[in-house]
């Protein structure tokens, strides 16, 4: 036997929130179509904060991420996070919601660029990725023992030029 009362019947939809006069049909506030940007999505202020993550944008951090030698976009061997590819999904949407169009970078990011650093530290080295100077992406990348001679060899590595939205990368040498 159960000690607590069972409802009757009619007692739980009665229980239910109800929409009020005038809400059905309306779609949640998250639901809106307006565009996805960089503040939305990274911890970045100013001008930047408020301008939609652009396709060129995007184009110049998939291409500055490519660039490095022996970086392995983390979301293309299966998991972590790629600014660049974050970045590609949100042009998309952008795109697809009327906020930007094909081949539009952003003004901060036509201003002041899109680059890539690598910091090394003992076993690895740390990719920092930026736009407009305001990190977007940071994660370690492990060396191989057989990678660590090549990666010193390297030094800085070129830049990854698109049009709209430069991008560079370069390997600081500490």
């Amino acid at each position: 036997m159960s000690s607590q009362p069972q409802q009757r019947r009619g007692e739980a939809e009665q229980m239910q929130p109800q929409p009020q006069q005038g809400q059905q049909g309306t779609a949640p506030a998250a639901a809106q179509q307006g565009p996805i940007k960089y503040g939305d999505a990274f911890n970045v202020k100013g001008e930047l904060a408020g301008q939609p993550i652009a396709p060129q944008d995007a184009a110049a951090m998939r291409s500055a991420e490519q660039s490095i030698p022996g970086v392995q976009v983390p979301q293309e061997k299966g998991g972590g996070f790629s600014a660049g590819g974050f970045m590609e999904s949100a042009a998309q949407y952008n795109q697809a919601v009327g906020a930007v169009q094909p081949g539009q970078a952003s003004e901060a990011a036509a201003k002041q660029g899109i680059n890539i650093t690598q910091d090394p530290v003992p076993g690895g080295r740390i990719v920092t990725e930026f736009v407009a100077s305001q990190v977007v992406g940071q994660y370690a990348v492990a060396e191989a023992p057989a990678d660590k001679a090549a990666a010193a060899a390297a030094g800085e590595v070129g830049g990854a030029g698109a049009s709209g939205a430069g991008a560079t990368a370069a390997r600081r040498n500490n």
